[in-house]
């Protein structure tokens, strides 16, 4: 019978210490100075070829800018294979690399082939992304 009486003092009891554990300390005033960012930018801004990622004129012409700018060609001397909206199989965009994990989904972009003196060239991207260098392409799921 004795234990039936302390049962209810023993809930009493852990149920304070619980409620005393979740309150945490007492909030005291903070005296931490608040200092602002430099408002002057350190980062670079960004340049015409760093344009999200499509297969407009103006996309692709940024792109084949930039890619003849990093190949040290002229613009003209680059030709357009083809430039088109596909899905990738997974968050690699076609481009996996050795050691890296990537989202098991399929992710809409698309996919540029150009011609550099001579060699195909591929870029990747997915939708509202930026194109990237691709050195082993692998193929989309639409399989073009």
């Amino acid at each position: 019978m004795r234990n039936r009486a302390l049962f209810p003092v023993a809930v009493l009891a852990t149920a304070l210490v619980l409620a005393a554990c979740a309150a945490g300390p007492a909030a005291t005033p903070s005296t931490t100075e608040i200092v602002l960012a430099d408002p002057s930018p350190t980062e670079e801004a960004p340049t015409p070829g760093m344009a999200f990622a499509d297969v407009t004129d103006e996309g692709i012409a940024l792109l084949v800018a930039r890619a003849a700018d990093d190949a040290g060609v002229d613009v003209e001397d680059i030709r357009v294979i083809s430039a088109e909206e596909v899905t990738w199989p997974d968050g690699s965009l076609g481009c996996p690399e050795p050691g890296m994990g990537y989202t098991q989904a399929l992710v809409p972009g698309f996919r540029v082939v150009l011609e550099i003196d001579g060699e195909e060239v591929n870029f990747h991207a997915a939708q509202g992304g930026e194109f990237r260098f691709c050195e082993d392409p692998q193929p989309p799921v639409d399989g073009r």
